[in-house]
């Protein structure tokens, strides 16, 4: 195990009608709230105006930021600084999922740049840590990114649409409440899509090159068999206050700063692929992960059988004292892809209409510029093997 520091800084409030401690959790943060959401739904479920009320009650001035797009733009980004600009907003509130979450990071940071023309560039392009932002407070309606207590947030270039990533110390919300009563009406696919996300968060903390790390490693296989026990049944009983729960808990944990210490950071590969991928359809993030990950895994694995087959045994449950890691590898792939199936999720990069000949633009969007993954490291020529499983 490698040494490491952990700093877990979020207030995570979680429970049923944990909402209505917002204005209680926002009030101490600032006076005028930007509360940044999505297409609408906040607002025809009466959501937003509860939260208004509540924070209206509490002393705080609320302004409207709507509009946020899955798969979010700097232009959206941009869009809500001259909303958050005019009426002088002094913190965030992001009520909604990972796009919203992220947009109202991307924001918060933008807000105080000393040079705001430079922004994207110092830090979406060049990676330098956003280390002063306006507070943020979260009220989770999606359980999937785990944004709600990472340091990072995915904005997409207006222009090429692929997605890049700024983090630091100062994009961390200060408090973020979880309540799954909020996702009880979710609809099956937005909820099958958050499902493969933490997924996959789990899987990326878990493929590293580091071998001694035992404890983390059967944490997360614990957090994983969580997500694979429980996925399917709140498709089935999406009215369960218990299952979304589990699901809601689960979506934070594969994402936070607990799973991930003293590993290196992670492999994120699949994601980096899924980032390019992305931004030449726009398939949602947990679709296009639940159709990369099996292909990544059947061309990474065969020089890593004893990282997979602890996998295999671990997390699906598949015994090992089969004819050749081959035969392993081959159940813990139709293993993967029967989940992702059940889930409702496309398995395959044809089924959401990409076509072979896009698949080296992918490729190079993905890994052009630098090789990406830490089990092992894949150039673009690499990844467009993988997109050829994949298809």
């Amino acid at each position: 195990m490698e040494s490491f520091e952990l700093l877990f800084p979020t207030h995570i409030r979680f429970g049923r009608d944990v909402v209505d401690q917002v204005g209680e959790a926002v009030k101490g943060t600032g006076t005028t709230v930007l509360v940044v959401f999505g297409q609408n739904s906040v607002i025809r479920n009466g959501l937003f105006a509860k939260v208004e009320q509540l924070l209206v009650s509490c002393g705080c001035k609320v302004v409207s930021g709507g509009g946020v797009k899955p798969n979010p733009t700097y232009e959206g980004v941009l869009a809500l600084a001259e909303i958050a600009k005019r009426h002088q907003v002094d913190c965030l509130l992001a009520l909604g999922g990972g796009s919203v979450i992220d947009t109202a990071k991307a924001l918060a940071g933008l807000l105080v740049a000393s040079d705001p023309k430079q922004y994207w560039t110092d830090h979406f392009e060049n990676y330098t840590p956003v280390e002063q932002a306006l507070p943020l407070a979260v009220v989770l309606t999606i359980p999937a990114s785990g944004s709600e207590t990472s340091d990072s947030c995915v904005i997409s270039e207006t222009k090429t649409g692929l997605k890049r990533i700024a983090s630091g110390p100062a994009l961390v919300p200060k408090v973020s409440l979880l309540d799954p009563s909020l996702t009880l009406s979710l609809p099956v696919y937005q909820t099958a899509c958050g499902i493969s996300d933490m997924l996959s968060h789990l899987q990326e903390r878990y493929f590293i090159p580091l071998m001694e790390n035992d404890l983390t490693d059967r944490l997360l296989e614990s957090v994983m068999r969580c997500v694979l026990d429980n996925g399917p049944l709140v498709l089935s009983h999406p009215d369960s206050y218990h299952l979304r729960s589990e699901i809601m808990w689960a979506g934070t944990l594969a994402h936070s700063p607990l799973l991930d210490r003293g590993r290196g950071g992670g492999d994120w590969a699949c994601h980096l692929i899924e980032h390019a991928l992305s931004g030449f359809c726009d398939v949602p993030h947990g679709a296009g992960l639940a159709i990369l990950t099996p292909a990544w895994m059947r061309y990474i694995a065969p020089k890593h059988q004893f990282r997979f087959l602890q996998y295999a045994g671990r997390v699906w449950h598949i015994e090992i004292p089969l004819a050749s890691f081959e035969d392993v590898l081959a159940r813990l792939i139709y293993s993967m892809q029967s989940f992702y199936r059940c889930l409702g999720l496309p398995t395959q990069l044809r089924e959401i209409g990409v076509e072979v000949a896009d698949l080296p633009a992918i490729a190079q969007a993905a890994a052009g510029s630098h090789p990406i993954g830490s089990l092992q490291q894949l150039e673009a020529m690499q990844v467009l093997d993988i997109l050829h499983l994949a298809y």
